[in-house]
């Protein structure tokens, strides 16, 4: 593959950040005739694909039973001269279908014996969130609970300034450095 006639090498793209994976979910993107138009903002937006269907497969917790109409849909794709667009867009239909969570999981990992992504083997990185910043999360935590949504809204705006996100669950809040790993406090 040739970016303004130079060829591009994985190393390079490992150099600036992007984890080989990743360039496997972008080039499964593309038909394998159609002409492949590299971007930082493509490779950005595979990234980002890439990672929200692992966490997806990752959250759906253990395996039930593989989806027979799923599979039947995602092996036709792949069957119809490798449409492996298509297959993505089957798997994202999975992903947000409303079959249980097992049957999900089952389903994907099933796909990803063509797909390749190691969807199975991955989990998410941990990373230790700073004192401060769970003193904040807590904080919001309390403003929350005593309905005092302004201050939960000012304390939220400063956690997401310092590079880390909040997602309120029914376990309480989860705090995850934008694009890393996740710690959940209570």
């Amino acid at each position: 593959m040739a970016k303004s006639g130079e060829f591009l090498q994985l190393q390079l793209l490992t150099d600036r950040g992007y984890e080989p994976l990743a360039y496997r979910f972008f080039a499964l993107g593309a038909h394998y005739r159609a002409r492949l138009n590299f971007t930082s903002e493509a490779m950005d937006g595979a990234t980002a694909a890439l990672g929200r269907l692992r966490a997806a497969v990752h959250s759906w917790g253990a395996d039930g039973d593989v989806n027979e109409d799923y599979l039947s849909r995602f092996t036709n794709e792949v069957n119809n001269d490798l449409n492996m667009p298509r297959a993505l867009a089957v798997t994202w239909d999975l992903v947000k279908s409303d079959l249980p969570d097992s049957v999900k999981k089952a389903t994907v990992r099933k796909f990803d014996d063509v797909l390749g992504l190691g969807l199975a083997e991955w989990q998410p990185r941990e990373v230790e969130i700073p004192a401060d910043i769970m003193a904040f999360v807590a904080e919001r935590q309390s403003a929350r609970l005593e309905k005092r949504w302004a201050d939960a809204d000012e304390l939220r705006a400063r956690v997401e300034e310092a590079g880390y996100e909040i997602e309120d669950t029914p376990d309480g809040p989860r705090v995850s450095l934008r694009g890393g790993g996740r710690r959940l406090i209570s």
